[in-house]
């Protein structure tokens, strides 16, 4: 790593399905940032294509966000979880390649405005801490599909203070399969110990209208295996009208696309924006129940917005978080 980073440095990871995501991602770091910031992107080998650090690169350019990519081995033990895929795995490479003071953040996230407040509570972390997390909510209303189920926090979002990590690989071979995997062990390995600041800092999407005005969002996190990026676009207007929990990430889509028109890598943003509609595997399991919807209604092209006003009428049996579909209930107080 570079000796002269920035002090607030933020790490990803990401294959091709993710490249999209990413950009949207990198426009509203660069965009709600207080200071300079630096990104790390990290890839399994292969799975993130020449042309795809191409144009990261050349957005990162454009959004005067400075960018490093690094290869990473791949190893059997990063194993595919429903719509997890084995880069999630590479966060434990990153942190044992990068020992100075970092934050990683999924790809899958959207930054707004005192996302990187976070980074005084993690400058301020000694090694002992080992983590900073940010806090899950305490009123036991996460449904039953979420992933990462009665873990003590979510592994989306990540401070990592200066010093030596632990050492994972070896509980890691040793562990018994179980859903969601790399959390399980994160939790395993700091649950005790890590430091836990504002649920702000990494806000699930199905949390959005738990919290109280004094605790808006700082990064919204958009787990599960259905994201914004699968919402066919004749249907985002359903979502904006109510500003439902996926309204953030397509402000943040919009303001990309806006800030480079008459620019040459817009028609490369179009490209990307297909491709990510296309992506997510098929699957019959419980959490891929949203994905299943998106991708219903994507097919049904024009019919789509029909079978939406008549799917609303039955919104309570509708999978939870497939937004436009299930209004949050403080959109509905701001609206009224």
């Amino acid at each position: 790593m570079p000796q002269a980073l920035p002090k607030n440095h933020v790490v990803c990871a990401i294959d091709s399905q993710m490249t999209y995501g990413l950009a949207v991602l990198f426009s509203s770091l660069a965009r709600t940032a207080s200071t300079r910031v630096h990104v790390t992107v990290g890839y399994l080998a292969e799975t993130l294509s020449p042309q795809d650090r191409r144009f990261l690169a050349s957005l990162s350019d454009t959004l005067h966000l400075p960018l490093t990519f690094l290869p990473l081995p791949s190893n059997p033990l990063f194993i595919t979880q429903g719509h997890i895929s084995p880069t999630t795995f590479a966060k434990f490479l990153l942190a044992d390649a990068i020992p100075e003071a970092h934050l990683w953040i999924d790809a899958d996230a959207v930054a707004l405005p005192g996302w990187d407040q976070v980074f005084e509570s993690i400058h301020a972390a000694t090694p002992k801490t080992g983590l900073v997390v940010a806090a899950r909510g305490k009123d036991n209303d996460r449904p039953r599909s979420q992933e990462g189920e009665g873990l003590r926090f979510n592994a989306g979002v990540l401070g990592w203070p200066a010093g030596a990590r632990r050492d994972w690989l070896t509980p890691l071979a040793v562990m018994e399969d179980v859903a969601t995997q790399e959390q399980a062990l994160f939790n395993q390995l700091y649950g005790d110990s890590a430091q836990t600041v504002s649920e702000a800092f990494n806000t699930l999407t199905y949390r959005l209208e738990r919290l109280i005005p004094s605790q808006l969002p700082a990064i919204i996190h958009f787990a599960g295996a259905h994201k914004p990026w699968h919402l066919p676009r004749q249907l985002k207007h359903v979502c904006m009208e109510y500003r439902c929990p996926w309204a953030a990430w397509f402000d943040a889509e919009a303001e990309l696309a806006d800030m480079l028109t008459n620019n040459p890598l817009l028609e490369h943003l179009t490209h990307y924006q297909r491709l990510a509609r296309k992506t997510g595997r098929f699957s019959w399991r419980r959490d891929h129940t949203g994905l299943r919807l998106a991708k219903t209604l994507a097919l049904m092209g024009p019919l789509a917005p029909i079978a939406v006003r008549l799917l609303r009428l039955v919104a309570q049996w509708v999978p939870r978080g497939t937004h436009p579909l299930h209004p949050l209930k403080t959109s509905q107080r701001r609206s009224q």
